[in-house]
């Protein structure tokens, strides 16, 4: 069958087209169904927020929003979600968009999925971006060109009370979280632990102190604190005011708080994105810091996190952090999900070969409802 002729019998079936606020429902809905095995209409809550992530970004339009699968009949079976977010690469700002949850009710169709994947082949300036892609997805992206960031692949977990972050874990997977004593009976062995242990010094003792970080200078500082990247979000005041008061929704992961790490001076030469959650894991979304002093402002958070009472802090990898991260005791990597760039210019390519890209935290998934919420 020739190509013309496997174009024309798709479209008698379908269509791939920018997602509709009328579509909110309908997605909302296989949301439901794909990732939460509920075969259900969904809430008020899901739908707006659904509406809001996909519809509501300050540099939303149709290309590089949300795309659906119509079939003939008009309903919808499959879904890419996606964020559009504004990147700086080599001076130049170009559209981006941020790939989230891939869904298809393959019991109904596969043309749509398989459509929705070749319409991400990139063009021209085209960039996309995804830090949670599955293996499948992960092969999806490959076959039409993707390029691996293969350093953002992992999270780093570092204990600050190891038995009790072991116990804590044992009683959300095991106990459905109903395991409190648990973690009681583990704090005198984490205080004993601690002491045949002790945390060693500082990297530059004394070199950065943290403190109090308004959205406002967050807003100021933050992008000036990724300037040096050659690939790197835009983040304006619109956009990542947008994206602040999306992640600051996500209550289930803690509270959402932002620190500034100072040098002696006072200077602030870094920041971290956080959702606190004392006497549990500190989720950590973004660090940044200005070139060399990485390992500075880490260890300058790291103590912060235990000093305020979590048991462990988790956050993704980058090449800008190993060396910080490596200093740390207690810390180790694991495999959290594939990060993949699309686009066909070359200095992002290049960049990314070198690892002088900025993606992840506010500037990717891990802050969405829907990775953790809508049970």
């Amino acid at each position: 069958m020739s190509q013309l002729a496997i174009e024309t019998r798709a479209a008698r079936k379908g269509m791939v087209r920018p997602m509709r606020p009328s579509d909110v429902p309908a997605v909302a809905q296989l949301f439901l169904k794909i990732f939460r095995e509920a075969d259900k209409p969904a809430d008020a809550d899901l739908q707006d927020y659904l509406a809001t992530l996909t519809l509501a970004s300050p540099s939303h339009d149709d290309m590089t929003g949300t795309q659906v699968y119509e079939q003939q009949d008009g309903r919808i079976r499959s879904v890419l979600l996606a964020v559009p977010m504004r990147f700086v690469a080599g001076g130049t700002v170009l559209p981006g968009r941020l790939l989230g949850a891939f869904m298809t009710d393959a019991d109904k169709e596969a043309a749509g999925a398989a459509q929705l994947i070749l319409a991400l082949r990139p063009r021209r300036a085209d960039f996309a971006f995804c830090d949670s892609a599955s293996p499948t997805s992960r092969n999806h992206l490959l076959a039409i060109g993707g390029k691996p960031i293969p350093a953002q692949n992992l999270e780093w977990a570092r204990s600050f009370r190891p038995i009790e972050a072991l116990a804590g874990r044992f009683a959300e997977r095991l106990l459905g979280g109903k395991g409190v004593g648990l973690s009681i009976l583990a704090r005198p062995l984490d205080g004993l632990l601690r002491r045949l242990r002790p945390e060693q010094d500082a990297a530059e003792p004394g070199a950065a102190s943290v403190m109090k970080m308004p959205v406002s200078s967050f807003l100021e500082h933050a992008p000036r604190l990724i300037a040096h990247y050659a690939v790197r979000p835009l983040w304006d005041e619109a956009e990542l005011s947008w994206l602040v008061s999306l992640a600051a929704r996500n209550t289930r992961l803690g509270a959402f708080t932002i620190r500034a790490v100072a040098d002696r001076l006072g200077a602030i030469i870094g920041s971290f994105v956080y959702y606190a959650a004392p006497g549990r894991t500190a989720h950590v979304l973004n660090v940044l810091s200005l070139p060399g002093r990485e390992p500075a402002v880490l260890d300058a958070m790291f103590r912060h996190l235990d000093e305020t009472g979590h048991v462990e802090a988790r956050g993704r990898t980058q090449p800008a952090l190993m060396a910080g991260l490596s200093l740390q005791r207690w810390l180790v990597f694991r495999h959290r999900a594939f990060a993949f760039v699309l686009t066909r210019v070359p200095e992002i390519n290049d960049a990314v070969a070198r690892g002088d890209v900025y993606v992840g935290g506010l500037a990717g998934e891990d802050w969405s409802r829907l990775l953790t919420d809508f049970h």
